[in-house]
């Protein structure tokens, strides 16, 4: 792993290291054009379409519908 990018050992850093991820994501699909943006959207909805049911599939929803959210605000 790079020294460069490494990831906190405890859970509560780990948590903000999450969330500001999130919210780099939705800065980067604001400053996309719109329509790359929503295309970049259906591809993540298409992704979590094949995922099988279970805790990693909700996970993923809840993440992508917090990005979304964030996205237009």
């Amino acid at each position: 792993m790079s020294q460069a990018i490494s990831t906190a050992q405890d859970v509560e850093n780990l948590s903000k290291e999450v969330t500001c991820m999130k919210m780099l994501l939705a800065c980067m699909l604001k400053s996309m054009g719109q329509v790359d943006a929503g295309k970049a959207i259906l591809r993540m909805e298409r992704q979590l379409a094949t995922l099988e049911d279970g805790e990693d599939k909700a996970q993923f929803s809840a993440t992508l519908q917090q990005i979304k959210t964030a996205y237009l605000a």
